[in-house]
């Protein structure tokens, strides 16, 4: 009698359990795939830089991939740290994200930021890396990284360049030039590359430091290009030397990729990091990118959280070798 009790109990629980996991099931299978509305790509910095120029090409991209429109959104500012704010602060809900490059490491790094970068936002995926290129006004009786350097010790203080703003990874790779080639240079920020590069080419500025895509198709594109910022001489440029051959100990590259507010659901993170890896290694994507000197390099989220987090412990330090004070 107590056996037949505990089994029809045994399986009244069994068909409980059974009718729970149904249920569940069908709540999931009603949940709608991601994404079900447009997705909101915030670029921190003004049109018409690298991280702009990228990130529109692969929103175009992602658009077809996920059926859903991919909005750029630039919220430039304060060497974009108006923009990483603003997904710092917004709702985690799987509709707006951030593209950006290493400089939001930078940023942080020399300035009082709002969030905490190392805790506000989960990668997604990096995009691509790049290196820098120095790039001086036509005029400028300058012609190779030697002769930059022999300038600029002749007139100490006297020559300037534009960046796109304190803190930006553009002044960080031009401040650490400047401490390998033992020259003092003055800063002029911006809230953008692209307004830096106006000033270049109207002879406000001697010279910029920054990638091939914030100057692809542009008027400073037919401005002299020095060296290039890696160990090795770009293919797609094989005449443009690198710093390095000018005996200078120096290099530099840059890296762009997606991130989310922190408590983004990681299944949408997932899905996100798939479709930019798919884009990514469409040919027709890696030639864009190839031209405009970058490489393709997709990453898991994981690692694209582990190069910002060993980025912001890297540039903190390098801030303070440099004396330059948050």
């Amino acid at each position: 009698m107590h056996s037949s009790s505990r089994t029809l109990k045994l399986l009244a629980m069994l068909s409980l359990a059974s009718g729970l996991l149904a249920v569940q099931s069908a709540a999931q299978a009603a949940q709608p795939e991601w994404p079900t509305r447009p997705v909101r790509l915030v670029v921190p910095f003004a049109p018409g830089g690298s991280n702009d120029v990228i990130a529109r090409q692969l929103a175009q991209s992602l658009t077809d991939k996920l059926g859903q429109t991919v909005v750029v959104e630039n919220r430039a500012g304060a060497g974009g740290v108006i923009g990483a704010n603003a997904v710092a602060t917004s709702t985690p809900d799987g509709y707006t994200f951030l593209f950006t490059s290493g400089s939001i490491a930078t940023s942080a790094a020399v300035q009082k930021t709002p969030y905490d970068v190392t805790k506000a936002f989960a990668g997604v995926s990096r995009v691509a890396t790049a290196p820098f290129v120095i790039i001086t006004r036509h005029d400028l009786p300058a012609k190779t990284v030697p002769e930059l350097v022999a300038l600029a010790k002749s007139k100490p203080g006297e020559l300037n360049y534009g960046s796109a703003g304190l803190g930006d990874s553009t002044q960080m790779a031009t401040e650490l030039f400047k401490k390998a080639a033992g020259i003092d240079v003055q800063q002029v920020g911006y809230n953008g590359i692209a307004p830096a590069q106006l000033d270049l080419q109207a002879g406000r500025l001697d010279l910029i430091i920054t990638t091939v895509a914030a100057i692809r198709g542009s008027a400073s594109d037919q401005l002299p290009k020095l060296a290039f910022t890696t160990a090795q001489r770009d293919p797609a440029y094989p005449d443009i030397p690198t710093v390095r051959e000018a005996g200078l100990d120096y290099t530099v590259e840059v890296w762009w990729g997606v991130f989310a507010p922190a408590g983004t659901d990681g299944a949408v993170i997932k899905r996100f990091n798939q479709a930019i890896g798919e884009v990514v290694a469409e040919p027709k994507f890696a030639e864009f990118l190839k031209q405009s000197g970058a490489q393709a390099t997709p990453s898991s989220p994981d690692a694209m959280q582990a190069s910002l987090l060993h980025d912001a412990d890297l540039w903190t330090r390098t801030a303070k070798e440099l004396g330059i004070q948050p």
